[in-house]
């Protein structure tokens, strides 16, 4: 009899505690299951933060699942390509998004995104070579003076919508500054060029006057030296010769009169004598 009750007890007892196993299994695959979904799900949205956490906790369910973890490590993944592609970290960016694809148990949604954006960063990199080439031809043409042909240059990248976007930010604001360079050697150049250019009204300029060396001269008639006029010298002279002649003409004429009236003074005076 007590034989017969010691089992009937035992055999409770283990009902229970497997009765307990099996519920407990299948909770902790429901849940489990619940969160590799809802993981699925936050990836369609584009919230990789919380699919992360989903997965996480699916692996705490099953802990060495390759489907949970290999979603798990696939979506980290692909969250650090983000974070690099945001910060134009473009190579390392496209590794880690080769890297998304390997996953065989992973999300095909994220494999699909890693390979458009890998095509993305493909294109970017060919068009900062193209605009980087542009620029370095403006910079050539400004360095040669030639602004005109180098604003032309950069009005042709700045015009482009796909050299605003972000990804070329570096090489806008160099065309921009550039830009500005360019301006304010053309506004010098009409300056100096007009300086230059403009009749002296003033008899002659101010020596306190700093003198400007424009870049541009433009043609005008050749200015000859100056020389003596030959006619205006003769005449010059011959002037001052017909003056002095008839100076000394005056002075030869003055001295006669003085001496005819000193001889009729001593005339006089020696008759008077006489008589």
């Amino acid at each position: 009899m007590k034989r017969w009750i010691w089992a009937v007890l035992i055999f409770l007892v283990a009902g229970v505690v497997g009765g307990y196993s099996v519920a407990h299994y299948h909770e902790d695959q429901l849940q489990y299951s619940r969160n590799v979904v809802n993981g699925q799900t936050a990836i369609e949205q584009s919230n990789y933060a919380a699919a992360e956490n989903y997965f996480s906790r699916a692996l705490t369910k099953k802990k060495y699942d390759p489907v949970a973890n290999d979603l798990f490590e696939q979506t980290k993944k692909f969250v650090r390509a983000e974070s690099e592609f945001k910060s134009h970290e473009f190579t390392s960016a496209r590794i880690d998004y080769q890297g998304v694809d390997k996953y065989k148990k992973g999300s095909k949604t994220l494999k699909e995104r890693a390979k458009d954006k890998i095509a993305l960063i493909d294109k970017i990199k060919k068009n900062v070579k193209k605009f980087n080439k542009q620029l370095e031809e403006a910079k050539k043409m400004n360095a040669a003076w030639n602004f005109y042909g180098s604003n032309a240059t950069i009005d042709s990248l700045l015009s482009s919508a796909e050299f605003k976007k972000n990804y070329y930010e570096t090489l806008y604001d160099q065309a921009v500054i550039l830009q500005r360079f360019n301006n304010a050697g053309i506004v010098a150049d009409q300056s100096a060029f007009s300086d230059d250019t403009t009749p002296d009204n003033g008899g002659g300029s101010s020596s306190n006057q700093p003198s400007i060396a424009p870049r541009y001269r433009g043609p005008g008639p050749a200015t000859a030296p100056s020389t003596p006029d030959k006619k205006a010298s003769s005449s010059s002279s011959s002037k001052k010769s017909s003056e002095s002649s008839s100076k000394a003409k005056d002075e030869s004429s003055t001295s006669d009169s003085k001496q005819e009236s000193s001889s009729k003074d001593s005339s006089s005076k020696s008759d008077a004598s006489s008589k």
